[in-house]
């Protein structure tokens, strides 16, 4: 079995030249009043938070500039941010008042009359196209105070709060000013760092001084550096003092030079989805495929080895999954175990199902949610079953296109359950339904328990609902679902202060020795 993220060391050197060359002439003199960051790919776009739906790597890069309307840290709580305090006035009215503390780097306050201004435009048909606003469901929205703003969804919304986690303040009338184009090279925001240049490779940023929560390093450097090597060696060279999202090769490498390499919980399951319909009408089953069938996608879990994909692909640095769910995302279901590996059940699953020979599919997806090597080994697993798999990597433009189309040729694609920003075990039900247009999975057996889900108002009448969607996930065997998510990032040794909170950096806390 081939090791995830092998490295060629000629690709690589000559793919990491032009970023030790542009970096190293300007590394001493500013290592040591500059945080420097090597990034895995660019924010789009840019510094404008409201022109895409909330994606990573994007948040890495906005918490350096913006504040959040809340935060949810690593035990999956809701805090305060920018947002101070709310209350549930009944089922669909909430009110949200935020810091009166809050100024932005030109100067100006925010205020409840500039955060109605977020909402005109994110309700606007052009702030509707970038999807923020897709699991948002608001009736209404008013300023009902200088800092308070009150909230009315169209039907009874638990996770109003921790949706607001998704939300980045701006000064909205300098947004109106400047223009989007100029406002996403140049945003007027309030984190802990203010922008000085910013282009598709690198962002360069100084300590926002009037922030109330201001940088404790004096600059900030976010530059791309796009393979994993490349971003390990300029750690190891003292080129850059964090590198994002390595793999669980580099551990031992970056420990062994006397920096941290840190482990973190993803907020996500690595998963990959199993189609129950049958978007190319090739099946001739009324529009069903065979992962319609429950027995089928069970088949599909007891065919892969777990065990041996953490243990020889992610190291031991991750843990099985067992349902949609982390253990860290409230809903997480703890008496779920993970289907074991038994390819013998799997066959006779399919079997009973009508497959005694198994059957030939199609798994269209990218490299950005899974690597070359887990790909292989998954259909390796589901061949020795009958269940065999074409994959046909595309680039990621061509994905999004067949997703939000639904013009799959195919029943398979790598589709993690993914809970980021809100951390509850409900947020991936959002597309793994059988309400939402693009959906690619429909368990109607799981319909009930989701809709009740989200709109319970009562925390502890939630968890038990959720928990038991979490059970019946796992009976249903909504997708193949293979381990709970694991983020590497490599930090150097003169860095203090490091925190990942479910991917949002805690900028604020860094400091540089």
């Amino acid at each position: 079995m081939t090791r995830l993220f092998a490295r060629c060391s000629l690709v690589v050197a000559v793919a990491l030249a032009p970023f030790i060359w542009s970096t190293h002439q300007s590394a001493a003199q500013d290592a040591k009043n500059t945080l420097r960051v090597a990034m895995y790919a660019r924010a789009v776009p840019r510094g404008d938070t409201y022109g895409i739906q909330y994606i990573f790597p994007g948040n890495y890069w906005w918490e350096a500039i913006f504040d959040s309307f809340v935060r949810i840290d690593d035990a999956g709580q809701v805090l305060p941010h920018a947002a101070t305090s709310w209350e549930v006035v009944n089922d669909t009215t909430w009110r949200v008042t935020f810091r009166t503390d809050l100024e932005f780097s030109n100067g100006s306050r925010n205020t409840a009359d500039n955060v109605v201004k977020i909402f005109d435009f994110l309700t606007s048909d052009k702030g509707e196209s970038a999807g923020i606003m897709r699991n948002f469901k608001l009736a209404s929205y008013k300023a009902v105070g200088p800092q308070t703003i009150e909230f009315v969804t169209q039907k009874p919304d638990p996770l109003l709060v921790p949706k607001l986690a998704a939300f980045y303040l701006a000064d909205m009338t300098a947004r109106a000013d400047m223009g989007p184009a100029d406002f996403a090279v140049h945003p007027v925001a309030s984190g802990p760092y203010r922008v000085g240049s910013w282009t598709d490779q690198e962002m360069t940023a100084t300590v926002n001084e009037t922030s109330w929560r201001p940088g404790k390093v004096a600059n900030l450097r976010i530059t791309v550096v796009p393979e994993p090597a490349g971003r390990v060696a300029a750690l190891l060279s003292g080129e850059v003092d964090i590198s994002v999202n390595l793999g669980p090769d580099d551990i031992a490498r970056i420990r062994a030079a006397g920096h941290t390499a840190v482990v973190d919980r993803a907020p996500q399951v690595v998963a990959f989805a199993l189609f129950t319909e049958d978007f190319a009408n090739k099946w001739n089953m009324g529009g069903k495929t065979p992962f319609s069938d429950r027995r089928v996608r069970q088949a599909a879990n007891y065919a892969v080895n777990r065990e041996q994909i953490i243990k020889e692909l992610y190291l031991g640095t991750t843990t099985l999954a067992s349902q949609p769910a982390t253990p860290s995302v409230f809903g997480y279901n703890a008496n779920v175990s993970p289907y074991p590996y038994d390819p013998a059940k799997a066959r006779s699953l399919l079997v009973e199902a009508g497959y005694p020979d198994g059957f030939s599919t199609t798994m269209e997806t990218t490299i950005n949610s899974a690597s070359r090597d887990l790909l292989q080994v998954v259909a390796a697993d589901l061949a020795k079953v009958g269940i065999k798999i074409d994959v046909q990597v595309v680039p990621f433009s061509e994905w999004s296109k067949k997703f939000n189309g639904k013009s799959w040729q195919g029943d398979m694609t790598s589709f993690p359950f993914f809970h980021s920003p809100a951390m509850d075990a409900s947020i991936p039900f959002s597309l793994y339904n059988c309400t939402d247009p693009r959906k690619f999975s429909c368990v109607p057996e799981l319909s009930s328990l989701i809709e009740d889900s989200n709109s319970e108002m009562d925390r502890d009448k939630r968890l038990v609902l959720l928990q038991e969607l979490m059970k019946k996930s796992s009976e249903e065997a909504l997708a193949l679902m293979l381990m709970n998510g694991a983020d590497i990032n490599g930090v150097a040794s003169r860095v203090k202060g490091f925190a990942n909170w479910n991917r949002v950096f805690l900028y604020e806390r860094l400091s540089i020795e």
